[in-house]
């Protein structure tokens, strides 16, 4: 299913006012054939609607003003995603991480990210091991591999690097702001939720 969002935008510009017509086509997975809500066989209810427990469901909070920043990482354990787009510009070698829930990651995520959940990054770090030798034999420079993790606004990516470190990924490094950041600095088309 495909949407196109137009929007009306107003700039004033030395003393003048623009006005700016900007579209956005918007990609929607259809709905889950098996899905109770929206489903062939869907049992939802106008009664279900209001005890329906949005956060559980997306196990995110409904604004984003309830989950502040966190600070966890020192400097030199961080990049912007301007940094991180240089990086992928310059060819440099890497893998990118992106540490959110699995249906978080099929509504929006950056080309050629892997996604390992939070919750599942501990048990999957022998795989973690060898996709980065895999990554670090293909590349033509023999440069180790940077390991580079992500979240949707850079808290969990955090929590998921001090997670790396304490298991020998000494080199990885998060995203500062994660995906929201990369919406607002880098690709502005990007479909920041």
């Amino acid at each position: 299913m495909c949407w196109l969002i137009y929007t009306i935008q107003y700039l004033n510009i030395a003393h003048y006012q623009v006005r700016l017509y900007v579209s956005l086509q918007v990609k929607l997975r259809g709905s889950l054939p098996d899905c109770t809500i929206c489903g062939e066989n869907s049992v939802f209810t106008e009664q279900d609607f209001q005890k329906f427990d949005y956060e559980h469901f997306t196990q995110s909070p409904m604004s984003d003003k309830t989950a502040p920043s966190v600070n966890l990482l020192p400097e030199n354990a961080r990049i912007t995603s301007r940094d991180y787009k240089r990086l992928v510009n310059n060819g440099e070698p890497h893998l990118l991480l992106d540490v959110r829930p699995t249906h978080h990651f099929q509504i929006a995520s950056i080309s050629r990210s892997l996604n390992i959940p939070l919750s599942m990054l501990e048990e999957k770090l022998p795989t973690l091991k060898t996709l980065l030798k895999e990554t670090g034999a293909a590349s033509a420079s023999g440069k180790e591999p940077a390991l580079v993790v992500l979240c949707r606004r850079g808290n969990d990516s955090q929590r998921a690097v001090q997670l790396l470190h304490d298991n020998g990924f000494a080199s990885a490094k998060d995203i500062i702001g994660g995906l929201q950041a990369w919406g607002q600095d880098v690709d502005p088309d990007f479909p920041v939720y």
